[in-house]
């Protein structure tokens, strides 16, 4: 319950903080939270009436079709369409929520994407707890109205909307947390408080929260000890008291024991299909594993059983006329006594007309019937005090105990009629004994299981630094908790779970190794050396100021030497703690200056690469190709595969000794290799597009370069110098061996390396000749003759310093 209260709150709060929101009058924002508490789970458009949605916020039609409706349009937090009749009237509003559209089309964690169909049909019921104006559907059960629905006419929305955000704030005892910080002057805490959770200013908050006192919506938590300083919900501390007896197990004879230290508020329950009908009603649990949620209707004996000014079709006051701040409509009957109950999950329409309205389903295409379970019907008829007061008969179905004042909820939690005592797990009996005694007090088995996971958790943990061996991990985390609980000293622990989760689990390391804790190693559980090293490090630093100190006054007494020796001490901390200061300082101002010289760097690097980006290709001129297209570039690649083609070629084949021949060869080998490299085909559908030409031409260059090599080679390991390196290495091989089959095929296996190692050597080599001879071929620039020296060096004018003359001179 209190996770589904959290993402209500989460998703309400989310809805109100929207910037489209801002400004605007309280009205509009509590628009927003009902558009979001009756929008079904698979689209975010509501339709409703102005009846209906004046109820809702306690105005009238007029005012609603006037002034609601056409702010919510200004605003943008939602669109409105009118749906009209034949006649031009209209008869009924089509909204649509656009922050929860726009949330569930990004499919993200935003809180109202992650509302559900359950979710959205449990707020529905809450806004009908606090808010619903109440209707009496033809041929179908009648809905009460919510404790608030008697607010009505000016600042009725402002009210409304305070009281369901106190609501979704509460907890589970109704207390509302308080705003923490100073006060402005002349102001309570519960005040502030409303402020804070309307968004408006104090003065405001204090009006709202003198009429929801008066209207019992709230009342003050424990006057006698707190005053007038801290607020409480009824109606949710009623709706937990229900929830706790509903989970309570029966006594062997078959009835409950009764609770009188759970203080409950007179209320009356929701009905469901039947109940008006038969008078009877079968409790409607939402059950889960150790868990019951109740409903969160807790409605007062005083309301009307419809809503009041428009909703009542023979109402024929002026919609305007403002008949104070707790209004009503005329002669109003209360609801019948009924027994309170939680709803089901799936709750269906029940609205006036056959529109889907704010009174209706969560979901659309639902049955319009109401479901009913049959599980504890009659539970709080079963819970009845043994003694009841002198004067006073026993409570009826559906009312609540008065307990007394010195007996509270959160005694009776710790106490007891309807806890249950749970076991420590057997896997966890070492490391929880320290605090076994206390587990048992926890009440709920969801909630020791909840706990026994996260010391599993913290187990895993300790076990990846001590191993799995001999429970290890466990013991050490029991001397963790028997040390924190030797540190509580007197104190007890009042909540085993927040204790555990807050204090006994958590590892707090005394130093910087993660190995740390409290001062012990959780590898060998001796003393942690770098915290005595910290502390041998303190004392060093005492002794040495006492040591000052004695020297500088050696006269002085016992009390003054000992102010003087902490004042000394101080200076000599926060000098310290100055210089530490300092060096953190100028350490992050060379990170700062570290990372922007990188991103300098980088934004060169970046600037870099978008220049040559944008440079045109070098050979066909294509703009922004980096200097090269991608067809230049394959191009470039097949003239190198094909130059290297042809080198082996003419190294295998021509006298490296006469250049001519060379030149000429070479001019034939490679005009044959062009021609054969031209011949490849681009596409299999015969499309001559040029990248594709010059892939299929670089690809068929790469396989005449392969071939050729391995016709060299294979030539080249006939050749002569092979096969002589081949029989010496089978000759060396043999030797001092017996001439058996294995040691022949092993001589025959070096022989063959040999020759395929002497054919790389001798291809590269010839290679090698070739490419000296086409260096010398390469005609070079002459010098000029010494006739045409000596007239270019004759015009130079001569220099004043011999020395440098002298070098001129030697040069010439």
């Amino acid at each position: 319950m209190r996770s589904m209260r959290s993402a209500f709150l989460s998703s309400v709060r989310t809805v109100l903080d929207d910037s489209r929101l801002d400004g605007v009058c309280d009205s509009v924002r509590l628009t927003s939270v009902l558009l979001l508490a009756k929008a079904p789970v698979a689209s975010s458009h509501v339709i409703t009436m102005s009846r209906d949605l004046g109820g809702w916020l306690g105005y009238g039609v007029s005012h609603v079709a006037h002034t609601v409706v056409p702010l919510v349009r200004a605003s943008g937090i939602a669109t409105c369409d009118s749906a009209r009749d034949a006649a031009g009237w209209t008869h009924a509003l089509d909204f649509e929520l656009l922050p929860l559209k726009e949330a569930r089309s990004q499919q993200g964690l935003n809180p109202l994407s992650l509302l559900n169909k359950r979710d959205l049909a449990t707020l529905l019921r809450f806004c009908e707890a606090v808010l619903c104006p109440g209707w009496a559907p033809k041929d179908k059960a009648a809905t009460p109205a919510g404790f608030l629905a008697k607010r009505r006419g000016r600042g009725a929305a402002t009210d409304r909307l305070a009281m369901l955000l106190l609501a979704l704030n509460a907890r589970p005892d109704g207390s509302v947390p308080m705003a923490p910080g100073r006060l402005p002057k002349g102001y309570s805490r519960s005040e502030v408080t409303v402020a804070r959770l309307l968004g408006c200013d104090v003065e405001v908050a204090r009006g709202v929260l003198k009429r929801l006192l008066v209207l019992g919506g709230v009342a003050w938590d424990r006057p006698e000890r707190f005053g007038q300083d801290r607020l409480l919900v009824p109606a949710i501390r009623a709706a937990y008291g229900r929830a706790r007896a509903a989970s309570r197990p029966a006594d062997p004879d078959g009835t409950d024991a009764p609770d009188s230290n759970v203080p409950e508020e007179p209320v009356a329950g929701a009905s469901c299909a039947q109940c008006a009908e038969d008078g009877e009603c079968e409790g409607l649990v939402l059950a889960g594993d150790g868990w019951a949620q109740l409903s969160f209707e807790d409605v007062p004996f005083e309301v009307p059983d419809s809503a009041c000014g428009d909703q009542e079709p023979g109402s024929r006051s002026s919609p305007q006329v403002d008949t104070g701040f707790d209004g009503g409509s005329g002669e109003a009957g209360c609801a019948d006594p009924h027994a309170a109950h939680p709803p089901v999950v799936a709750l269906c329409a029940s609205s006036t007309g056959d529109l889907d309205c704010f009174s209706g389903s969560a979901v659309l295409g639902q049955d319009s019937l109401r479901e009913c379970a049959g599980a504890d019907e009659d539970l709080h008829g079963r819970v009845v005090t043994e003694e009841a007061p002198s004067g006073e008969a026993d409570p009826l179905r559906g009312e609540q105990q008065k307990a007394s004042p010195a007996s509270g909820a959160g005694s009776a939690v710790r106490t007891g009629t309807f806890a249950r005592p749970v076991g420590v797990p057997e896997d966890l009996r070492v490391a929880l004994a320290p605090v076994a005694w206390l587990w048992a007090g926890l009440g709920r088995v969801s909630t020791g299981e909840w706990l026994a996971k996260a010391v599993r958790l913290e187990l895993v943990r300790l076990r990846s630094f001590v191993g799995d061996e001999d429970e290890v991990a466990e013991r050490r985390l029991a001397e963790r908790l028997k040390r924190r609980l030797d540190r509580q000293g007197t104190r007890p622990v009042q909540e085993l779970a927040g204790w555990l989760i807050k204090r006994g689990l958590p590892q707090e390391a005394g130093c910087w190794s993660n190995l740390c804790d409290d001062g012990i190693r959780v590898d060998s559980g001796g003393s942690c050396p770098s915290c005595a090293c910290r502390i041998g490090d303190q004392r060093g630093l005492r002794q040495v100021v006492a040591a000052e100190v004695a020297a500088q006054h050696p006269y002085l007494a016992q009390a003054e030497w000992r102010a003087v020796y902490e004042g000394a001490l101080r200076s000599r901390v926060e000098y310290q703690s100055a210089v530490d200061q300092v060096r953190r300082e100028r350490l992050a101002q060379r990170q700062v200056a570290f990372y922007a010289v990188v991103e300098e760097q980088k934004a060169q690097v970046a600037a870099e690469k978008a220049r040559r980006a944008a440079q045109p290709c070098e050979d066909c001129g294509c703009p922004e190709a980096a200097g090269l297209c991608m067809t230049c570039t394959l191009r470039r690649d097949t003239k190198a595969l094909v130059d290297r083609a042809v080198d082996i070629a003419v190294a295998v084949r021509a006298d490296v000794d006469d250049p001519h021949s060379v030149a000429t060869l070479t001019e034939e080998i490679g005009q044959g290799t062009w021609r054969i490299v031209r011949q490849a085909e681009a596409a299999p559908d015969g499309s001559d597009d040029p990248g594709l030409r010059a892939w299929a031409e670089k690809d068929l260059a790469q396989q005449v370069l392969e071939q050729r090599r391995r016709r060299a080679l294979v030539r080249l390991r006939e050749s002569g110098p092979a096969e002589m390196e081949a029989a010496h290495v089978r000759r060396m091989a043999l030797r001092g061996m017996f001439p058996t089959d294995k040691n022949r095929k092993r001589a025959e296996e070096a022989a063959d390396q040999a020759r395929d190692r002497v054919a790389h050597n001798l291809l590269e080599e010839f290679l090698g000749d070739l490419s000296r001879t086409r260096a010398v071929s390469v005609p070079r620039e002459r010098s000029a003759v010494w006739s045409e020296r000596c007239l270019d060096l004759a015009v130079r004018p001569l220099t004043e310093d011999p020395a440098v003359a002298g070098v001129g001179a030697g040069q010439a």
